[in-house]
């Protein structure tokens, strides 16, 4: 069967902007055409290849299973027309928030500057991104898939302690055992809206503690607890550069988890995925005193 490869183009197109509107803006046509185009496609295919939702068009299983091959042909395609074109195109990365947003941001923010083609997509969301759906091209997660095919590697441990403000720590009961702990206000994470067993820190101390400030957002929580509203279990990242905030009992509660990521199986040679990847690795590895209890390397 021929293929053409405007349809594919047009299909491609759409499978990242998302909805019609969006994706005639992006070619710069009429949405018209570019239904027109997606139609003859899934009619060339005879099968459909999106379904409508609230959140607009969202692929299907056959979709999401042609979204890689169509990628490979437009890099191929690129490097004909440019063979010594930069990089370029999309990766999306999907991490917990805290990562993304005090850690991940301003790193990539640099290393977007060194390629100005390529476009780099941050989701730093309290919630599992998921690679299945093609929801991105690289995921960092703090549980690792039992199955699946995806390329994974552990990127880095990350360690998180006890933090709370000056001013909560010079207005309240001195703290220096665990027993302390109890009768004071903490910050946590919304029972029912934990995304990951890995997040119920403060429901391992061996006490009966009980939150009085609750939120799904781990940066809320940082916030919540540089404002005083009482002690949290925080990553060490999040707290670095909070001088408001002093850690509790420095050497009586640590807790120690890991970062996976992870990539699927079709999109580890892709040249700007690798690229992305190979980065990501040499920051953790580069900053494990952010991460970890990490004497920094001078």
């Amino acid at each position: 069967m021929k293929m053409d490869w405007d349809h594919l183009y047009y299909f491609l197109v759409l499978a990242r902007a998302k909805t019609l509107t969006n994706a005639a803006k992006i070619i710069g046509v009429e949405h018209s055409t570019v239904s027109r185009r997606i139609q003859a496609l899934e009619l060339a295919l005879g099968t459909p290849l999106f379904k409508r939702e609230a959140s607009g068009y969202e692929l299907t299983l056959e979709g999401l299973a042609l979204v890689p091959r169509v990628e490979q042909m437009e890099q191929a395609f690129l490097q004909i027309e440019k063979p010594n074109q930069p990089l370029q195109g999309r990766v999306r990365i999907g991490t917990p928030e805290g990562l993304g947003t005090a850690f991940l941001a301003k790193l990539l923010a640099e290393f977007s500057k060194q390629y100005p083609l390529l476009t780099i997509d941050l989701i730093p969301v309290p919630k599992m991104i998921k690679l299945s759906h093609r929801e991105a091209d690289i995921v960092i997660s703090i549980d690792r898939p039992k199955s699946g095919p995806y390329i994974i590697t552990r990127l880095s441990d990350y360690c998180l302690k006890i933090y709370a403000s000056h001013d909560y720590l010079q207005n309240h009961a001195t703290i220096c055992t665990l027993e302390d702990l109890k009768g004071h206000r903490f910050v946590n994470y919304i029972d029912d809206l934990v995304y990951s067993p890995e997040l119920y820190c403060l429901e391992r101390l061996p006490l009966q503690l009980e939150a009085h400030f609750r939120s799904s957002s781990i940066l809320a929580q940082q916030i919540a607890v540089s404002a005083g509203a009482g002690l949290a279990i925080l990553p060490k990242f999040l707290a670095n550069d909070r001088p408001e905030l002093e850690q509790v009992l420095k050497d009586d509660v640590k807790f120690v988890h890991t970062f996976w990521m992870l990539t699927l199986v079709d999109l580890q040679h892709e040249p700007r995925i690798k690229l992305v990847w190979d980065f990501l690795r040499k920051q953790a590895d580069l900053h494990q005193h952010v991460l970890m209890d990490e004497l920094a390397n001078i």
